[in-house]
Formats: C-alpha cells, structure tokens, sequence
C-alpha cells in the first residue's frame, strides 16, 4: 500500500485525546459507569495486512491486537482508503465500508470480505475519471461544431 499518505485530521487527533482521557481514568480509579458512553469495535476480514478505517481514520491492520474504542454511536468501518472513496465507490461496494451502531459498554464484531475489493475500487476511480474526461472531450467537440457552423 506505498503511495498512500497519512494525514491527521480531527477526527484522530479527537481519538488520540479521547485515548489519552481513557487512559488517565483508568489509572485514577474511576468506576464502571464511568465507561458507559463509548464502546468497542472489532474489526475481522478474510485476509493479511489489510488496512482498517473507522470513520476514515486508520487504526491498524489485519490483524488488529484487540478491539478498537470508540464512543457509542454511529461509526462507519472499512478498508477503502478515504482518499479513493467517491459516492459512486460507496454505493458499488458496499461490502468495503459499513455503517455500523456500537452499544454504550459493547463490543461490536464486523467482519469485512476483502477479497479483491481494493483492487476494484481503485479500478472503479480510474473508470470515472476516463469516462469524465470522454465527457468533457465529446462536450468540447460539440461546442467547436457549433460554432465551426456559425
């Protein structure tokens, strides 16, 4: 996967400190209820070394050590790199992302089949991108007639 670049964003920069927060909590002594508001994700697929995103953020490869946290709500986990995720991409492979509820306290299991879908998906950007430059040639060749005739 060389050629793929991590960037931080706010959305890992609030899990780094949301870890952070975690961490000292448990070291001080907090109770139980305390943890009541984010849960767990754990993340399985079909194959080696596959790259994880919950919410477009990395978080490891197949195989992850133990269970991801979060907090409690509506996460989406997948394998397809935001960068490379256009609507189009969403729609076609729905078994490379989903859209997942975690439980206050739970841990979610998701298994994702990965089997060639990265590869397709990639396949599918570089379609659109041909089909949007045959698009914008037919259209300039259209509007050059036009006024050729005039």
């Amino acid at each position: 996967m060389s050629g793929i670049r991590y960037q931080i964003t706010f959305k890992m920069i609030n899990i780094i400190i949301y870890l952070l927060i975690s961490s000292l909590s448990l070291v001080s002594g907090r109770s139980s209820s305390d943890y009541d508001t984010y849960g767990f994700i754990d993340i399985k697929t079909d194959s080696m070394d596959v790259p994880f995103y919950i919410d477009g953020v990395f978080v490891g490869q197949h195989p992850l050590k133990e269970p991801i946290a979060v907090i409690s709500g509506f996460h989406e986990v997948g394998y397809i790199p935001p960068e490379i995720q256009s609507k189009k991409i969403r729609d076609n492979l729905s078994d490379g992302l989903k859209r997942v509820y975690v439980s206050p306290g739970d841990t979610l299991k998701v298994f994702l089949f990965y089997d060639h879908y990265l590869s397709q998906a990639k396949r599918l950007e570089s379609d659109y991108r041909v089909q949007r430059y045959i698009g914008a040639s037919l259209f300039g060749m259209v509007i050059y007639l036009l006024f050729s005739i005039i």
